[in-house]
């Protein structure tokens, strides 16, 4: 079980946050949504809050949201790396589809970063 790669982290975040939100009575809300999560690799520091935008055999690729403000930084994690993803949130998105991803505004003046 040492071979994090074969993991879909994609899916298994789905899986995670419907768990929870039936648990806290709030399914159904929204299935267009980013998921927030923290994703724990064999370094020390946690990368949080980000969200997933793609992934590969190899790779997870996450925009990270700055805590100092507004800003996303894009980041790749080898999923080797990976100990451990935890979900944190979500950020609803009505009416966006999800190929829009990098063009939502998760938060305000983001929007200003993909001009």
């Amino acid at each position: 079980m040492s071979n994090h790669s074969s993991i879909n982290w994609s899916d298994k975040v789905k899986s995670l946050d419907e768990t929870i939100r039936q648990e806290i009575g709030i399914e159904g809300e929204s299935e267009a949504k980013h998921i927030l999560i923290k994703v724990q690799t064999k370094s020390s520091e946690p990368i949080e809050p980000a969200f997933i935008v793609g992934e590969d055999e190899t790779f997870l690729d996450l925009f990270v949201l700055s805590p100092q403000g507004p800003g996303i930084t894009s980041t790749a994690v080898l999923k080797d790396n990976i100990q451990s993803v935890g979900v944190i949130g979500g950020v609803s998105a009505e009416k966006v589809e999800v190929s829009d991803v990098q063009e939502t505004p998760l938060l305000d003046d983001v929007g200003g970063l993909y001009q």
